[in-house]
């Protein structure tokens, strides 16, 4: 099916009304705003955002912050995968300056909690400086009389023995000494003129100057008086603890402050996607066709001069794609390779129809596709995703069924889980739970059924080329170049029936497969004039033939993951039966079951995802798909800790 068709929306308002249209747009979240449109004939300049845009991403930042001091008080714990409150949309200037002023609050609150333990660390610090003088009876920070100096200070024990050259050598002596945790503590006095020699003698003795020197008053009143601020500190931070635990229970209103800015900063975003003159705002950009209504409805509540128009060639028109709500939890798995070229085919619809079939056969097991698909639709109904993470566990889910689905059909309970319980755990035998074939003891089966699907796989792709083939060229072409080759896969896969099971279909096959090949000789060098060119080409094209061959082996992937799975699975649930029926064996089950499948299914899981989105890529996309579209980015709200209820529905 065709992308969502797209209008050109060109737009110019009044100056003193663009903030309004940019908060209205922002709100219906339909509107791709162009990069600084220009306008012809007018004198354009940008619309410098930078200082709006600075202002707002402090503000976020304030409201972080808060956020952080709030949240640790709380005693509302969050539960494990709850959904994030739903809002209205719109602005609330009330709710939102209520929750500026909560939040400013509890940012003091914060603030001056950390100024207070910087300042009893700080403290702290000079109270364990002072801690070795408490026998000192002179002031710390006395230095010294007219005549003498005083230095207080510590070496290292293993030196303390050259302070003993202080009064032989020099004209000083120690007033005080004191040994504590491997270190001296000392206080010298020396003659002023030979302080500096002194002060050298000490360095070398690896001395460091004491910082409670710097401190007045004894030790001790320094110690009464820094405990009583210490006192003092608790009392307040204990007070701003209480306030910030009664501000707590404001938590949301914090969330809701920090959402508001980061809506600022999309209403900026899209002032600055503006082109300004002395009056006026010059706007352009894309609109799905089915929100035209809508987007019209608001530009003409602000008086927006506008045109709506449809895209011309060389535009460069973004892509937004439509599908039902089967197909759409699909919608990844093409934007993880390329957006469809505007304008073009989307093949969501019928790739994901493979994309199941594929991976069930891939991941075929019921139990390990009754958890994925439990875990998938659990994750869907108690956190409420929105946009990728949505469709992606919606298309899990999916395949999750589709697992099922073939598990069944090829015995996968947990691998070969009730097969091992009977034979290790009850003496049976072991036995088989396919209803169609068992993947471990029949591979060739599993590998023709693999290529079958391949094969049908192919022709869709040549299907799909055919189709649209005929919508943007002509029914021949479509005919020479898909339809060739359909007849080709029709008549082999016919060929291979009849020569198996049914022989009349033998001849039928041989004559589609001549008849396809006839038509890629007759046509495929028909834009070349010379008769023997056209021949030429036309044989040459048979070369493709080993293309889609070796196209057609890569299907042989769905075996072998198939295989890894099964055989991986079975491994596991032998390890856990193998101790039989007894108290070590059902430790031994448990544990190597739960850890074993836990393991097969996160490992497996991935490389389904994987090589099934690579025979998308490579075999089906290949044949017929024009990539290169651009996303369709429209400007909307980007909360943090909300969702907001939608509007309106554009696709």
């Amino acid at each position: 099916m065709p992308v969502t068709k797209m209008k050109r929306l060109t737009a110019i308002v009044g100056a003193d009304a663009s903030e309004e249209l940019a908060r209205r747009l922002v709100w219906l979240s339909c509107v791709d705003l162009d990069v600084s449109p220009e306008p012809p004939g007018e004198e354009l300049r940008a619309v410098d955002v930078t200082e709006r845009r600075r202002n707002i991403e402090g503000r976020i930042s304030v409201a972080a912050d808060a956020i952080d001091l709030l949240s640790s008080r709380s005693t509302v714990k969050k539960k494990f995968l709850s959904p994030k409150p739903e809002l209205e949309r719109g602005d609330d200037p009330e709710k939102t300056a209520e929750a500026k002023e909560l939040t400013e609050r509890a940012l003091s609150v914060r603030g001056r909690m950390e100024e207070l333990r910087a300042e009893r660390a700080h403290i702290v610090a000079e109270v364990e400086s002072v801690l070795p003088w408490r026998e000192y009876a002179l002031p710390l920070s006395l230095s010294g009389t007219d005549s003498t100096d005083i230095i207080l200070g510590s070496v290292p024990s293993g030196n303390a023995g050259g302070l003993s050259r202080l009064a032989e050598e020099f004209d000083a002596d120690i007033l005080f000494e004191k040994e504590a945790d491997g270190v001296r503590y000392v206080s010298v006095i020396a003659h002023k003129s030979a302080s500096a020699a002194v002060t050298r003698f000490l360095s070398s003795l690896g001395f460091v100057r004491s910082p409670a020197a710097s401190l007045d008053g004894t030790a001790d009143a320094i110690l009464s008086s820094k405990r009583a601020l210490l006192v003092s500190i608790d009392e307040e931070d204990d007070r701003l603890s209480a306030e910030a635990d009664e501000l707590s229970p404001s938590l949301p209103l914090a969330e809701y402050y920090s959402d508001a800015e980061r809506n600022n900063l999309t209403y900026t975003d899209a002032i600055s996607r503006m082109t300004a003159t002395e009056s006026t705002r010059y706007l352009s950009g894309w609109v799905p066709e089915d929100a035209v209504t809508e987007v019209v409805s608001e530009l003409e509540a602000v008086g927006c001069a506008y045109e709506i128009g449809d895209a011309e060639d060389g535009d460069d028109v973004p892509v937004k794609l439509k599908n039902n709500k089967f197909a759409e939890s699909f919608e990844p798995v093409v934007e993880l390779y390329s957006l469809p070229k505007y304008g073009t085919y989307d093949p969501t619809f019928v790739m994901s129809i493979f994309y199941m079939i594929i991976f069930g056969l891939m991941f075929a097991d019921f139990g390990y596709g009754l958890v994925v698909s439990l875990v998938c639709m659990l994750g869907l109904k108690l956190m409420k995703p929105r946009g990728t993470m949505e469709k992606f566990l919606r298309m899990f889910a999916i395949c999750g069924l589709s697992s099922m689905f073939f598990g069944v059909l090829l015995g996968g309970y947990f691998g070969d889980l009730p097969s091992k319980i009977s034979a290790n755990f009850m003496g049976g035998e072991e036995f088989s739970l396919a209803l169609w074939f068992d993947p471990i003891n029949d591979p060739m089966t599993f590998l023709i059924v693999s290529l079958a699907v391949g094969a049908v796989h192919l022709v869709g792709a040549l299907a799909v080329k055919f189709y649209v083939l005929c919508k943007t060229k002509t029914v021949w072409d479509a005919i020479f170049d898909a339809g060739s080759w359909i007849l080709v896969f029709l008549g082999g896969g016919c060929a291979a029936v009849g020569f198996t099971l049914f022989a009349p279909l033998k001849t039928v096959g041989i004559v589609l497969v001549v008849l396809g090949y006839a038509i890629l000789i007759a046509t495929q060098g028909r834009a070349e004039k010379n008769v023997v060119m056209k021949i030429g080409k036309g044989l040459m094209s048979l070369y493709d033939t080993i293309s889609y061959v070796s196209d057609l082996l890569s299907y042989s992937r769905v075996l072998s993951l198939g295989l890894a799975s099964a055989v991986i699975g079975s491994v596991f649930n032998l390890l856990g039966t193998l101790a039989g029926f007894n108290f070590f064996g059902l430790i031994l089950f448990v544990v190597a079951v739960l850890i074993g499948h836990t393991l097969n299914i996160a490992i497996n899981l991935l490389g389904t995802f994987v090589h099934t989105s690579r025979l998308q890529y490579i075999e089906f996309f290949g044949k017929f798909y024009e990539s290169g579209g651009r996303a369709f980015v429209p400007l909307e709200p980007k909360p943090k800790y909300h969702v907001y209820k939608e509007k309106i529905k554009t696709a």
